[in-house]
Order: C-alpha cells, then structure tokens, then sequence
C-alpha cells in the first residue's frame, strides 16, 4: 500500500530546561532522496538503511536519555518505521538492550506492493551508521527452501519498514544477526501462520522478532487517537478477528505477530509509548497525520477485556439540494473532505452508525406530506462501501414514500448488509437490533431505536424494549429521534425522557432530531447525547443547521469507557471536520453548557 512518507529531523538544543527536540517535516520529495538505492552489481552486495548519517540517529539517542533495562525476555515487539517517533523508538531499544539475542527477525509491509512474491527476503548485509548488520543465512535458506519466503534484493531495498529500523537494531545489539521479511497486503493468513510456526521451530533460543508498522494515517491526531484505541484493544487482547477494522498499516503484519506470539505462549502485551507525528512535531493543526504504537509480548496470557469502539453520526438526508449537489458521484462528493486518503476516516472503529433521515425508493409517489423524502436505493451500496454497519429508521421520515417503500426500504439495507433498528410510529422489543459477531463485534451489543415527534410514545413497549436488550447483552444503546427542532439546549421534556431511559438500564442514550447539535449530560455516570444534529443534509439557511457532531462510544467492563466527539461543519452538504479555533470554539461551547456531573472534556475526550 502506497504510503506518504515523512521523516522528522531531530535537533537537540541546550536550554536551562534541558535538551529540546525539535521535528520538521520533509516534504515527501526529500524523503525520497534520503532513501538509499540497491547497490550497483559491481559492488559489495549489501542494503543501506534509510540514513548513514551518525549525528542524526545519536541526537535521537541522546534525546531519549537513558532508560531502565526490560529484565523479562522480550518475545516480540511492535515498532515504528516512522522516524517522527525516532525518539521514543531510540528509548525502547536503550530498554532492551540487555537482551541480546542472536537473531533480530524484522518483519514489515511491502508499502509499494511491489513484485511477484507475498514475503520477500534478503540474504545481503545492511549497512547503517554503526556498521554492517549480518543476515541470518541459515533461518532465510530454511524459509526459501519451505516456500515461504523468496529473496528478491531489488524488491526489499528501498523497503522503508526495514531501512529504518535497521540502526537501532545495529546500534543496541551489534552481534545480532538479522531476518528481513516484507509481506504484501493480500497474503493468506494461512501462509503467514505457516511463516510463524516455520520460525517458532528454526529460530536459535532468546532470538527476537520485532513487527515494524505504523497505525493510523493522514488523519488529524484526534481522529487517530481515537482509531488507536481499537488497535491498542486488539494488541492487548489478541482478537485478530477485528483486525481487518483496524486503521494500521499492515494487517498482514500484525496477524503473523499473533500467530507467532500465540505459538510462543507470550501474549502479554506491554505498551510503551503511542505517539502521533503531529503532537510530537508541535503542530497539531497538521490534518495529515501519522501515530505509533511501540509495545512488547511476554510469556503470559493476553488481556481478558475486549473494548468496543463505535462511532455515531446524525441524520443523513440524501433528497433535495443533496441529491441535486452530489450528482453520480454520490456519498465520494458529500464526504470528499473528510474521509481522508484511502477513506481512513471510516475505518478504525467496530462499529460505524448515523440515522438515515428517509426512505429509499424506486421512484417517487404521490403523498399529502409537505416535506417529503425519497431517497435513490443506488447509494445503499455507497453507505456500505463507507463502512456504515446500520442506521436507525425511527425518524419522522421513514415512511415518507408509504409503507411499501419502508418495507423496500428495509430490503435494500438487507441487501447491501446494513443493519436497522426502529420504525416510524411504533416502539417495542421486536423492533430492537443486536449486533455481534455478525458485524465482527466481539461481544453483543443492543440497540434501541424510537421517535418521539410524530405519536406519543407506549413507555411500557419502551421500557420491555430495554428489558429485552438487557437480557440479550451487556450494553444497550438507545437511540431517540426527538425534541425541539433548531433549539441549541434539550428541553425539560427531553431531559426527563432520557433520564428515564437510562434508569431502566439503558447504557447511553444518543439523540438527534433538532438539526443542530444540542449539550451532553451525564446522568447516573451514563452519557446523554441529546442532538448529534444534521451530518449530511440541505439546511443552508444558518451555521447552526449546518454543523453537526459525531459521537466515539468505547465501551467496556459494562459500561462506557469514553465519549469522543467530533464536531463537523458542512458547505452545500460537503463535510468537514472542525479543526484548529472553530473546534477549540465549539468544544468550549459544549463545557460550558453540559452538564457533566464533575467530569471535563478534555481536547474532545470525557473519561469515565
């Protein structure tokens, strides 16, 4: 996989606070000169690491400082290839310095995708600024003899996730031989489980393998942050079936870590450092960005508790001005501007969900409402395609084009394997939705979809809805299409409504409606989210109807972990993610008119 490629250069001041670093970006254009070639045929057959330059890589040690020595035996770890985190990196090696084994596997993506072969090797020394790191001919001929990997020098060398690495290995461990292996992005888990259970049999006693992967890409930092914490979930806990969801680099990668560490008995997972590019160059207003996990496996058992990560949207209105301004090109033009390089910014959650604001149909009918919606039943597979898991349908709209369009409607989600919840005018368990290992989620999780505008609801049926989530699943989110419309604070009506939804057991309660974002309340310590507001909608006319707010959900040991929001703002129905001042702004607005109960919001994060 293509990846943009920044490197960071370091320069230690000496001030009375001590030693300062500071990082510049290199335009991806230098970067690419930094990268050292093959070597030509006549020359010695080695591979250059990624710099010769010394000083550079010593600033980077020097800047660390020293670091207690990790006594336990590391098994395997997790590192960047990113030099933005060339610090923190040279302060995990400095730890583990101490274990000196014989064989340093390093294994990394085939960004480029390059050549013939799923997992390629090199049988050539690497060069690096602390001399020449030898490789391990005996393990590589074993692999190549087993199929498992092949040599192909022009193929690994300008490999960045190798090149790297490559001086902090040379320079901690300077005995150690190494096993270079890049593998592409579509290789078989099957293959890669034979690569781990190959090496678990042929490497020589206290030998190491190090994984050498980015996370999150070309995403403001707090939208990494947040996509970290499934990655950090799925290190510490092993569950490779949610890898696919994770925003990383190298799934391929990661899936061999596992396998290998589970053959190995070390699941025990100890995280260093997380890091992001954009925070450690002291530029937050970066909109590209990249993080880092460094971390370590033992011998030992891995994290019991599975964290769910879910993402929230408000209404999705695709009629009107919005069908009229995106054209063919549907939800590609609507959320060009936020959904990042590669669609990253739907990427890296269990579960993404909005509420769609309107029925699809075939065509229009005739009917007495004024505001009426239809939506095309093509951009179904848009919002799949956008990673959109399910939607609510319990909105004032839902049977804008009749009851037969609301069962086509239905049909057409089914069909493109979105799931739903909720029905106009109506409320009760057999309107409820739980998810689980059908959406990759790791444990059940119950949805509770009504509206409050069009009929007064049965809070009997409401109440033996949340009864019936409670029995099937720790967590129930309820889901409320009410209040005032335009109104910027939720109502006493509201207010004691969703009270009342969380003291029959509901775990949060999210709200849209209003068409503006409304405040949060925490209640019993449960999140009340009372008006996500518009997400992609035609409401030119002020500035209110035109920002909206998505909501992150970590849920975990039964309860919610924390609330990440995300505010947006929209121009003729494009969004885009607040950033800089404007979210600075909003963010101040939402403290000073929620109600928290003691709890603060903090860059965009309420901790429970």
């Amino acid at each position: 996989m293509l990846r943009k490629i920044f490197f960071i250069i370091g320069s230690a001041v000496i001030a009375i606070a001590g030693i300062i670093f500071v990082y510049l970006k290199i335009s991806s254009s230098v970067a690419g000169s930094i990268v050292e070639k093959a070597p030509a045929k006549s020359e010695s057959p080695y591979r250059r690491s990624t710099s010769l330059d010394h000083d550079w890589f010593e600033g980077f040690f020097k800047a660390a400082g020293k670091k207690a020595q990790i006594s336990e035996p590391v098994v395997s770890a997790v590192v960047p290839h990113h030099l933005a985190a060339a610090v923190p990196l040279a302060g995990f090696f400095e730890s583990i310095k101490g274990q000196k084994p014989p064989v340093v596997v390093l294994l990394g993506p085939n960004h480029l995708q390059v050549g013939h072969d799923r997992i390629v090797t090199s049988e050539y020394e690497w060069k690096t600024p602390y001399g020449t790191i030898s490789p391990n001919r005996a393990v590589i001929q074993t692999l190549v003899d087993s199929g498992l990997a092949v040599v192909s020098e022009d193929v690994i060398a300008p490999e960045w996730s190798i090149g790297a690495v490559v001086p902090f290995i040379r320079r901690v461990w300077p005995k150690s031989e190494i096993v270079p292996l890049i593998v592409k992005d579509r290789t078989p888990t099957s293959t890669l489980a034979n690569l781990a259970s190959a090496l678990v049999q042929i490497l020589p006693p206290g030998s190491t393998v190090l994984v050498s992967v980015d996370f999150s890409h070309y995403l403001p930092y707090f939208v990494a942050d947040f996509h970290d914490v499934l990655s950090e979930n799925i290190l510490a806990t092993g569950d490779m079936s949610r890898l696919s969801k994770a925003e990383i680099d190298s799934v391929p990668s990661l899936y061999f870590l596992s396998a290998y560490n589970h053959l190995r008995g070390a699941e025990t997972w100890h995280e260093v450092s997380h890091t992001n590019s954009a925070t450690l160059a002291g530029h937050p207003e970066w909109g590209e960005t990249t993080s880092h996990l460094i971390g370590y496996y033992t011998v030992g058992n891995s994290a019991p508790e599975k964290n769910i990560t879910m993402q929230f949207f408000g209404d999705i209105m695709l009629d009107r001005n919005v069908a009229q301004a995106m054209g063919s090109s549907g939800l590609d033009y609507l959320l060009e501007k936020i959904r990042g390089q590669e669609n990253r910014f739907f990427v890296g959650a269990d579960l993404f969900m909005a509420n769609l604001e309107g029925p699809f149909a075939p065509s229009r009918i005739q009917t007495s409402k004024t505001i009426a919606f239809r939506f095309d039943p093509k951009w179904a597979k848009q919002l799949k395609q956008y990673h959109f898991d399910a939607v609510t349908l319990a909105n004032n709209h839902s049977l804008d084009m009749g009851r037969q369009n609301d069962a086509f409607t239905r049909i057409t989600l089914e069909k493109n394997n979105i799931r739903y919840c909720g029905q106009e005018f109506s409320e009760g368990p057999e309107l409820n939705m739980v998810l689980g290992e059908d959406v990759g989620l790791p444990e059940p999780v119950a949805f509770v979809c009504f509206e409050t505008i069009d009929h007064e609801i049965d809070k009997e049926k409401v109440a033996a809805a949340i009864l019936e989530g409670r029995q099937k699943a720790r967590y129930v989110i309820v889901q409320v299409h009410g209040g005032t419309e335009y109104r910027r604070t939720s109502t006493e009506a509201q207010q004691e409504l969703y009270h009342w939804l969380i003291d029959q057991g509901a775990t949060a309660v999210i709200g849209h409606h209003p068409h503006v974002v409304e405040e949060i309340e925490i209640y019993k310590d449960k999140p009340i989210v009372y008006s996500l507001g518009n997400f992609i909608f035609d409401q030119y006319f002020s500035k209110e109807t035109q920002e909206g707010l998505s909501v992150g959900v970590v849920l975990g040991e039964g309860k919610v972990k924390e609330l990440r929001l995300f505010p947006m703002f929209g121009i003729k129905s494009q969004v885009e993610l607040m950033t800089g001042e404007r979210r600075a702004d909003f963010m101040k607005w939402m403290s000073e008119n929620s109600r928290l109960d003691g709890k603060v919001i903090i860059d965009g994060v309420v901790k429970f």
